[in-house]
């Protein structure tokens, strides 16, 4: 076989009708391969006991002598025991970035649709100079500035000390989840991960535990308030909230599937709950009526609070928050309605595992939580005694403070 030459691969080109490999008599091991549709640089040589076909390069995109001398340098490293597809391997793999991580870690995790979207939200929004970034060029000093910098306010008045938490602690996940995903030669992707920084220094932001509530005595002109507002979704939602303690997304995402007027219950379903169950919470006679009132307005959504023009379901309550907010001048926060429950009931002495199972918690170190069902028929008499304690503060004329 004569030196490869371009006059050679172009008649060759123009005649194929089947592929064809074309070897170089000037460099041994040098080739490249024909078909009728590309043309592609190739080295075969025995490695480590067996026949080895390494791609050098398109033929359209490089000259014969630049791939001559592309397939000589990897010919030099096979002769060393370089592996060349270990290490375009590797260099594939040193260049993922922080978004390639992130959408295997959501494909490969179990995880429910609105936790993916906050992972998204916030991966794509708090580390996006990083995201098209390799994530090995992450460093623990850049952690540590974008950490600090986040725990400089936001600009709803926070402190952002809590977000910031909230998103490194995403990021130490997706990280810890390259390192198992992908190695170099046996090696782990990060040999330390850089968010390790915050833990060894002890950077993590100390926030304390939200304890909000509507007080007592101001329950009467919360209630006005809410009363008050325009959008009658944004108004049954912020009841239904404080008449049953549901949390924020299972009240707004509650399907009319999930409501059985009949049986006078409502279901929270186990990709919804917190804890992964099913949540199944009877009426109380205020809320049956507000439902059953909604049931004969509905429109063609599915969800008991449909968003704008019925599409998906509620989401712009914030503006309606606030107005509640400035008519009663009470700083409240979605979630304070169910804490506001809570105490309410832990006020009216009930049960302790009454308690647990309103708000639909599991305490997995006492035995004797299986052995104790609660039925319908007394949750329902405890959820009647909330409401009516409500009702009552919200219409009495003066409410003492406490």
């Amino acid at each position: 076989m004569p030196k490869l030459t371009q006059r050679m691969i172009d008649i060759t080109t123009a005649t194929v009708t089947k592929q064809v490999i074309l070897r170089d008599s000037d460099l041994q091991c040098f080739g490249i391969r024909i078909s009728s549709k590309s043309a592609t640089y190739i080295v075969e040589c025995r490695f480590q006991g067996k026949t080895k076909r390494v791609t050098v390069g398109k033929a359209a995109l490089m000259t014969v002598e630049e791939a001559r001398e592309k397939a000589r340098q990897i010919l030099a490293k096979m002769s060393l025991g370089v592996d060349p597809d270990a290490e375009k391997k590797s260099r594939l793999i040193s260049a993922i970035t922080l978004n390639e991580v992130l959408e295997v870690y959501l494909a490969t995790k179990q995880l429910r649709p609105s936790t993916i979207r906050a992972y998204r939200r916030i991966t794509r929004h708090a580390f996006k100079d990083w995201l098209y970034m390799p994530v090995v060029q992450i460093t623990k000093d850049a952690v540590e500035d974008k950490h600090r910098a986040m725990a400089k306010g936001t600009r709803y008045g926070t402190s952002g000390k809590a977000y910031a938490n909230c998103c490194f602690k995403i990021l130490q996940a997706l990280l810890n989840f390259a390192n198992e995903k992908y190695e170099i030669d046996g090696q782990q992707l990060i040999q330390v991960n850089p968010v390790s920084r915050l833990t060894k220094t002890r950077a993590w932001y100390r926030v304390h535990p939200r304890t909000g509530v509507i007080p007592e005595y101001k329950l009467r002109a919360w209630y006005t308030a809410v009363q008050s507002l325009k959008n009658p979704s944004a108004r049954d939602y912020f009841l239904l909230l404080l008449f049953t303690g549901l949390r924020r997304r299972e009240g707004s995402e509650l399907k009319w599937t999930d409501v059985d007027l009949i049986a006078e219950t409502i279901t929270v379903r186990r990709y919804q709950a917190k804890n992964h169950r099913d949540h199944v919470l009877p009426l109380s006679k205020f809320v049956l009526d507000l439902l059953r009132q909604r049931y004969e307005r509905r429109s063609k959504s599915e969800y008991v609070f449909p968003g704008h023009f019925d599409r998906g379901h509620l989401t712009d309550y914030r503006m309606h928050l606030y107005q509640a907010r400035e008519q009663t001048g009470i700083k409240f926060m979605v979630h304070d309605l169910r804490r506001t429950f809570m105490s309410a009931a832990e006020r009216l002495d009930l049960p302790y595992y009454v308690l647990k199972r309103l708000a639909n918690h599991v305490v997995s170190s006492d035995t004797l939580v299986p052995y104790i069902v609660v039925s319908m028929e007394r949750l329902k008499l405890h959820m009647e005694r909330i409401s009516q304690h409500f009702l009552e503060l919200m219409q009495a004329e003066e409410c003492d403070a406490g």
